[in-house]
C-alpha cells in the first residue's frame, strides 16, 4: 500500500487544533448557564456541556453520537471502553465517527479509516483501533505500513487494491469535512463527543460526574433534549 497526496485544508488554518490533546482543565461554571434536572441529576450548559455554534447534524439519524478521534491517540483508545459500554446498553443510539487529517500521519490513518468505512469494511474499525492500541503498548509506536498491510491481508483485503481505493474523492472529502467541522466549532483536540449534532460533552467533567453511570446519565439527558 502506498500513500496518496491529500487535498486538505492549509496547515496555517490548522494551527489552532491540537493533536491527541492532554486532558482539558475542569470547565468553569457560568452564572447564566441553563440548568436542568433529569433522574435526580442536575446538568448545566457551560459546565457539563456546551452548544455548538455550527451543528454537525445527521438528518437521517435521531439518536446519535458523533466522535472526532484519531486512531493513534492514546486518549481515544482509552475512551473506547466507556463509549462502547454506553452503546452496548443503548442499541438505539448510533455512533458516527469522524477522523480529521491534521498532518501527514493523521492523513495516513484517516485514509485507512475511511477506506474501510466507505468500502464495506466498517466492521473492521474496532479491530483496527485495537491494532493501534496494541502497537502503542508493545512498541511505543504507531503501526507502520508493514503492520497495516499484514492486518489487511489477515482480513482478506489485498493491500495493493486497497491502496487504489484510497484515491477516491469521497475519502479525501470526508477528511476535509472532519477538519472543517472541527475548525468551525473551535474543537481543539480529540477525543471529542457531540450529542445529536449539537451538544459538545466536556472532556473533563466537574466533581459531580465521577462514575461511568454519571456520564451515561448526562448522555441520556442530552439525547432526550430537543436540539431545536
Amino acid at each position: 500500500m502506498r500513500l496518496l497526496p491529500l487535498r486538505i485544508l492549509s496547515l496555517a488554518a490548522l494551527v489552532m487544533l491540537s493533536a491527541c490533546s492532554p486532558e482539558p482543565k475542569a470547565p468553569e461554571s457560568t452564572t447564566n448557564a441553563e440548568t436542568h434536572a433529569v433522574s435526580g441529576r442536575v446538568f448545566s450548559e457551560g459546565q457539563h456541556y456546551s452548544v455548538l455554534s455550527h451543528p454537525v447534524v445527521e438528518p437521517e439519524l435521531k439518536q446519535y453520537l458523533t466522535e472526532y478521534f484519531w486512531l493513534g491517540c492514546p486518549h481515544c483508545q482509552n475512551f473506547e471502553p466507556l463509549l462502547k459500554g454506553y452503546l452496548n446498553a443503548n442499541p438505539q443510539v448510533t455512533l458516527v465517527r469522524k477522523h480529521p487529517a491534521l498532518g501527514e500521519r493523521w492523513a495516513i490513518d484517516a485514509s485507512i479509516f475511511y477506506g474501510l468505512q466507505l468500502n464495506g469494511h466498517a466492521h473492521l474499525v474496532d479491530e483496527l483501533l485495537d491494532l493501534y492500541r496494541q502497537t502503542r503498548i508493545e512498541k511505543n509506536a504507531l503501526p507502520d505500513l508493514n503492520i497495516i498491510n499484514n492486518f489487511l491481508q489477515q482480513q482478506n483485503i489485498d493491500p495493493a487494491q486497497f491502496s487504489e481505493l484510497l484515491k477516491a474523492d469521497a475519502i479525501i472529502n470526508a477528511m476535509e469535512q472532519a477538519n472543517r467541522e472541527m475548525l468551525d466549532n473551535r474543537i481543539s483536540g480529540v477525543p471529542t463527543l457531540i450529542v445529536k449534532g449539537k451538544y459538545l460533552v466536556k472532556g473533563e467533567q466537574p466533581a459531580d460526574i465521577k462514575t461511568s453511570e454519571d456520564y451515561y446519565q448526562l448522555l441520556d439527558y442530552l439525547l432526550s433534549k430537543d436540539p431545536s
